[in-house]
C-alpha cells in the first residue's frame, strides 16, 4: 500500500500543513474501526512526507537530534590502500583535503534519515565564454559587459571588437582542476523519479526550484556566471531535466515492494502518530502550566464576636485599607499590617504538579525513539553496556554495517568519476577504518594475545585496532633510524665527556706530584716519582740495607734485631697486597713529614680533585697519628714530644737567695 492510498478522502489541491488543528472535521470521526483521530493527518504524497519531515526534524529536539546521532556514529576516517606511496597521498589530498569527503558523508547521511532518500551528483567545472555573433570575438563571462534578459533567457552586450550590441551565443568549455570539483545534494522534494517495477529501472528527473528560478529571471550575475545553460533552458521551456542514470547516485532507505518502492521510506513516518499524540499532550501540558502553576489568592473579612462584617463594616474601606496593605507590603516586605477586622484567604490554582503529565511524556519520548531505530539508551546516556555483548548493541551495529556499505559505494563512485575527469592513478582500494559499537576491550586483549603468541600477524593486530599497518611500519622506520642517531650523539657524548674527565684528573694528578716533588717530600720508591734534581741525602744519616731513607729526615737512627728506632719521621711500609692501598699508606706518611698547613691545603686539593682517595688518605693518616709508635705509628703524641715519666719530687723547688 503506498502512503498516498490509506482510505483518506483528501481532495487532491488540499496541502496538508502539519499544525496539528483539530477544527475542520469531515463526516464521521473515525471512518474506520482500525483508524484513529491522527489517522486523518497522515500525509497523502510522498512530497508531503517530505515536507513534514522537514518539519519535525527541525522543529522536535528528540527527532532532530536523535537522527544527527545516527548519522554521524558510523562514519569513521577513510583508509586508502595501494603499493604506490604516491597514489595513496594523491587521493587523500583529494577527497579529504580538497573535497572534504567526511562532512559531505555527513550531511549525504543526514539526508537519508530525515528524508530517506539521498541524491548526489559531481559537478565538474567549467569556464562560460560569450561569443560575439557577428565576427566571432570570444572571451570569459567576466571580461564582458553584458546582461540578461529574463523574458528570453538569453545574455545580451556589446562586443568590443566591432562594436556589436545584441543577444550573444554562449558556449560552456569544461577545464580540469581538482579544486573546482565539489559534490552536489539534490533536494527531494524537486526531485521525481519514475520506477518500471518489470525491468527496476530508475529514471530521475529534477524540477528548478522557485527560488533558482526567480534568481535567473532577475538576471544575477552571481548565479548566472556558473548554472549550466541545461538549467535555463528548462527554464525556458517549463520543462523538467532528465538526469543520465551514471550522473546520479541515489542512496535509499529499504522499502517494501508497493507501489512507491522507487522511493526509500523515512524513518519518520513510523512515530507520525506517536508525534501527533505527543504535540496533543504538549499542548494539554502547556494549558496547565498556563491555568494551575499560578496560584490566586482571595481576600474577605472575617465575623468578629458576635458582629457581622457584612453589616457592621464599611466594605468599601476596609478594601481601599487592604489594597494599601499590600501595596505598601510589596514596597516593604517587613512592614505590617494592622487591621480591626480579621481576614480570610482562599487560594484558586497552584495545583499544576499534581496535574502534569511527565510519565506519559516520558514514555512517549522513549517509544518515538524507538520507533526511528536508535536506542534510548543511547540517546539519553543511561544504563547503555558498552561491552559489546547487549543484543540491542549488536543490531545496532549490524544497521550501522549497513550504512557505511552504502556511504563507501557513493565514496568510490565520486573517486571515479574524478579520476575518469582528471585523469588519475586509480587506487587500489579505499575503505572506512574498522568500526565497534564501543571499545570491545576483551576482543583486543586476545588479539594481544594471540599476537604475542605467533597466531595472527601484526598487520591484522593493528587492523582490529583500527591503525594503517602499512603506515605503522614505514613511522616505526622513521623512528627506528632517529632512536639510533640520539644513541649514537648520546654515546659518543658519553665516551668524550668520560675521556676528558680523565685526562683533567691525570692532569691535575700531574700537577700535585710535581709540587711535592719540588717540595722535596717524595717518597722512593712510589710508583711514578723519581728524586728532584739536585736533592741529597743529608748527612750523618745511614740507610739500614734494603731500606729506603725518607727525603726530609732528621736525627740518627738505630737497628737492634728486627726492631727499629728512628727520630723523627719513620719509614712508610712499602709492601702491600692492594696497590692502591699501598698507594694510601705512602702517601699519609708523607703528608705527615709537612707542617700542618701544607698538610690542610693538600688534602683540601685533594678533595676537590680526586673526592674519594683525598678522604682515605685522611682515614690512614688519622689511623697512622692513633697507632703505637713501636709498630709504625705516631702514638697518642702526634707532634713527637718525649713525655717524662719521672715521679714527682718529694719537697718544692728551691728558691732565689734574694727571698731566703
Amino acid at each position: 500500500m503506498s502512503i498516498g492510498d490509506m482510505g483518506i478522502n483528501t481532495p487532491a489541491n488540499e496541502s496538508i500543513a502539519p499544525s496539528l488543528q483539530l477544527s475542520d472535521f469531515r463526516g464521521q470521526r473515525y471512518p474506520n474501526p482500525f483508524f484513529d483521530l491522527s489517522q486523518q493527518y497522515m500525509p497523502p504524497t510522498m512530497k508531503e512526507l517530505i515536507r513534514w519531515c522537514t518539519y519535525y526534524f527541525y522543529n522536535s529536539p528528540l527527532i532532530g537530534q536523535t537522527l544527527k546521532k545516527a548519522c554521524k556514529y558510523p562514519i569513521t576516517d577513510l583508509i586508502f590502500e595501494d603499493s604506490q606511496e604516491s597514489t595513496r597521498q594523491l587521493w587523500e589530498r583529494v577527497l579529504v583535503k580538497d573535497l572534504k569527503i567526511k562532512e559531505r558523508q555527513i550531511e549525504i547521511n543526514l539526508d537519508l534519515h530525515v528524508y530517506g532518500n539521498a541524491f548526489v551528483s559531481v559537478h565538474l567545472p567549467f569556464t562560460r565564454f560569450l561569443i560575439c555573433p557577428q565576427c566571432g570575438h570570444r572571451q570569459p563571462i567576466n571580461n564582458w559587459e553584458w546582461s540578461f534578459r529574463g523574458s528570453d533567457y538569453a545574455f545580451s552586450g556589446t562586443c568590443a571588437e566591432c562594436t556589436y550590441n545584441g543577444a550573444l551565443d554562449v558556449k560552456d568549455v569544461p577545464y580540469k582542476d581538482r579544486k573546482g570539483v565539489r559534490i552536489i545534494r539534490w533536494s527531494p522534494e524537486n526531485m521525481h523519479i519514475k520506477f518500471n517495477d518489470y525491468t527496476g529501472r530508475y529514471i530521475y528527473m529534477y524540477t528548478v526550484p522557485s527560488k533558482l528560478r526567480n534568481m535567473i529571471v532577475r538576471g544575477d550575475k552571481d548565479i548566472l556566471e556558473d548554472t549550466p545553460m541545461i538549467v535555463i533552458e528548462a527554464l525556458q521551456k517549463r520543462r523538467m531535466i532528465r538526469f543520465h542514470p551514471d550522473a546520479i547516485f541515489h542512496m535509499k532507505a529499504p522499502t517494501l515492494a508497493e507501489q512507491d518502492q522507487g522511493w526509500g521510506k523515512p524513518a519518520i513516518i513510523h512515530v507520525l502518530k506517536d508525534m501527533y499524540y505527543l504535540y496533543t499532550l504538549r499542548r494539554a501540558q502547556e494549558a496547565i502550566a498556563h491555568e494551575h502553576i499560578i496560584p490566586c489568592d482571595i481576600l474577605f473579612p472575617l465575623p468578629n464576636a458576635q458582629q457581622d462584617p457584612y453589616i457592621h463594616t464599611d466594605l468599601a474601606n476596609w478594601r481601599i485599607q487592604i489594597e494599601n496593605i499590600i501595596r505598601r507590603h510589596r514596597r516593604d516586605p517587613n512592614f505590617k499590617g494592622v487591621v480591626p477586622v480579621p481576614i480570610g484567604t482562599v487560594r484558586v490554582g497552584g495545583d499544576g504538579k499534581m496535574l502534569m503529565l511527565s510519565p506519559e511524556l516520558n514514555y512517549l519520548n522513549q517509544t518515538i525513539v524507538g520507533g526511528l531505530g536508535m536506542s534510548a539508551e543511547m540517546m539519553f546516556g543511561n544504563g547503555l553496556n558498552y561491552t559489546g555483548s547487549s543484543i540491542t548493541l549488536r543490531m545496532l551495529e549490524n544497521d550501522f554495517i549497513q550504512n557505511r556499505s552504502q556511504l563507501i559505494d557513493l565514496t568510490l563512485w565520486i573517486k571515479d568519476k574524478i579520476r575518469i575527469w582528471l585523469d588519475y592513478p586509480n587506487i587500489n582500494n579505499i575503505k572506512f577504518s574498522d568500526f565497534r559499537m564501543a571499545d570491545d576491550v576483551q576482543r583486543n586483549q586476545q588479539n594481544i594475545g594471540l599476537n604475542a603468541q605467533g597466531k595472527i600477524s601484526d598487520q591484522t593486530l593493528l587492523s582490529s585496532l583500527g591503525h594503517d599497518w602499512s603506515q605503522e611500519v614505514r613511522k616505526m622506520v622513521v623512528e627506528t633510524q632517529v632512536k639510533n642517531y640520539l644513541m649514537d650523539l648520546q654515546t659518543k657524548g658519553s665516551a668524550r665527556s668520560q675521556g676528558e674527565a680523565m685526562l683533567i684528573q691525570n692532569t691535575y694528578q700531574q700537577k700535585i706530584n710535581e709540587l711535592m716533588a719540588a717540595s722535596g717530600q717524595m717518597v722512593p720508591g712510589l710508583p711514578g716519582q723519581e728524586q728532584a734534581p739536585g736533592q741529597e741525602q743529608v748527612p750523618g744519616q745511614e740507610q739500614a740495607p734494603g731500606q729506603e731513607q725518607v727525603p726530609g729526615q732528621e736525627g740518627a737512627q738505630a737497628q737492634t734485631g728486627n726492631e727499629q728506632t728512628q727520630t723523627g719521621n719513620e719509614q712508610a711500609p712499602v709492601g702491600g697486597e692492594d696497590p692502591l692501598e699501598q698507594k694510601v699508606e705512602l702517601w699519609a706518611h708523607r703528608l705527615l713529614a709537612l707542617s700542618p698547613t701544607e698538610i690542610s691545603s693538600t688534602l683540601v686539593e685533594m678533595k676537590t680533585r680526586m673526592p674519594d682517595i683525598g678522604m682515605k688518605i685522611e682515614q690512614k693518616m688519622n689511623e697512622i697519628r692513633t697507632m703505637p709508635k713501636g709498630n709504625g705509628g705516631r702514638g697518642q703524641n702526634s707532634m713527637n714530644l718525649a713525655v717524662n715519666m719521672n715521679p714527682m719530687p718529694e719537697k718544692g723547688a728551691p728558691r732565689r737567695a734574694e727571698a731566703l
